[in-house]
């Protein structure tokens, strides 16, 4: 069982996509894929083409963000965390990390990264969904076994003190 990982570190623009976790007009309720606290948002999503996802988070129109719990074989996917809110420094700058894992459908730990940097730059208004810089690509090969991949990512500002955990499933088809 083998799974080409990628962090891909990415300088990406921060954009103005507002409604941070909104649904009509009033904070929606965490999911596990989804949680505030104190005022930090994150959303862990696996979207197909990160490579694309990426390009069009890029363009100032607001993205259509296009998440899938299924995956095949041989297939780039992209786990990403949204995020907004996080705390900045006296220099303005958020200090947020993300660690992801992921589990085979026995339960049994498939692959991970931790300590890869979600945000060490400038921090972008609060009120803003931004593209976390850590990016996990992941293909999915031949002898890996089909069924639920459990995938989690510990998400921390470090600068709040505030960590969040969060869970996605994928399913694996031929």
């Amino acid at each position: 069982m083998r799974l080409i990982l990628v962090s891909l570190l990415l300088v990406v623009a921060t954009l103005p996509v507002s409604a941070q976790w909104n649904k009509n007009g009033e904070r929606a309720e965490d999911a596990p894929d989804r949680k505030v606290v104190g005022g930090f948002g994150v959303h862990l999503l696996v979207v197909e083409k990160p490579q694309e996802f990426i390009e069009e988070w890029k363009r100032p129109e607001m993205p259509k963000i296009r998440d899938t719990n299924k995956a095949t074989k041989g297939e780039y996917y992209g786990v990403i965390v949204l995020f907004a809110g996080c705390k900045p420094d006296q220099l303005r700058t958020c200090n947020a990390e993300v660690d992801y894992t992921i589990y085979k459908p026995d339960g049994t730990f498939y692959a991970g990264r931790k300590d890869q940097p979600l945000w060490k730059s400038q921090a972008p208004p609060a009120q803003n969904i931004q593209l976390g810089e850590a990016i996990l690509a992941v293909r999915f090969e031949k002898s890996d076994p089909l069924g639920e991949y459990r995938v989690k990512a510990r998400v921390r500002d470090l600068n709040a003190d505030v960590s969040i955990d969060l869970e996605t499933k994928i399913q694996l088809k031929k």
